[in-house]
């Protein structure tokens, strides 16, 4: 069907209409329906059949007969509302998928980040002052030697605080010699100061050397504040070891 013919199919139609309003719907009646088309094709006509032309339309007929034209309006009502309903049935799937996408992509980009509740249920070990900064200067190097707290025969799991150790207010590189009998590994090293809030936690490999074992870290302590310290080393698979320290 070409585009002039279902533009003159759709102004024919409309004339129709009009002429159902103007006239009464019982000014033609038909009871016998006589010369009468059948159902189909006024349904066809009601839903705009595409392939229905020009001279399969009843238009003459239905305009001069109150039965056809009553039966021909309830049918163009029911596929007004039929259309109506699909239309807004694929507004309401797109709808859907459009939240749905957006739901999926907040998942995927979300996930793996703790949420507040999980947040507020961690709590850490211990409290850690955070007074690291990244080095701007050199650091100082410094050696400690921690051979005075080397364990004496019958007193191995005692902590020496005899002596201090006493450590500058700067960025430092230090050196630490461990007591004798400390083997190389991983060690964990932490300062703390005398409330417990730790300034310093991280590990550190221990390399042996003349037979001595040393651990090299760098630690900032150009903001901590001056007063006693707790230095605490804790060698592959044994318990802490302290040593007193003084921040001058």
């Amino acid at each position: 069907m070409s585009e002039f013919n279902r533009s003159a199919s759709s102004k024919r139609m409309r004339n129709i209409v009009a002429l159902g309003k103007k006239y009464s719907r019982t000014a033609f009646p038909n009871p016998t329906r006589e010369g009468c088309p059948s159902r189909s094709s006024l349904r066809a006509m009601a839903n705009r059949d595409r392939r229905l032309t020009l001279k399969d339309l009843p238009v003459s007929h239905v305009v001069s007969c109150s039965n056809c034209f009553r039966e021909y309006t309830r049918f163009r009502r029911m596929s007004v509302l039929v259309r109506g309903i699909k239309i807004t049935a694929a507004l309401v799937v797109l709808a859907a998928a459009l939240v749905a996408g957006r739901f999926a992509w907040n998942y995927t980009n979300r996930r793996g980040e703790p949420s507040i509740s999980h947040e507020q249920r961690t709590v850490p070990e211990s409290p850690v002052a955070n007074t690291q900064r990244p080095p701007l200067i050199a650091p100082f190097p410094i050696q400690i030697d921690l051979a005075s707290f080397s364990p004496t025969r019958g007193d191995d799991t005692k902590d020496d605080s005899r002596h201090a150790i006493h450590l500058p207010q700067k960025l430092l590189r230090a050196n630490l010699l461990l007591p004798v009998g400390l083997e190389p590994g991983e060690y964990a090293i932490r300062l703390q100061d005398s409330a417990g809030t730790i300034l310093i936690d991280q590990p550190a490999s221990g390399h042996m050397k003349d037979g001595i074992t040393s651990v090299e870290i760098d630690i900032d302590l150009s903001v901590a504040q001056r007063g006693s310290f707790t230095l605490m080393i804790r060698p592959p698979g044994l318990s802490w070891r302290r040593f007193p320290v003084v921040i001058e």
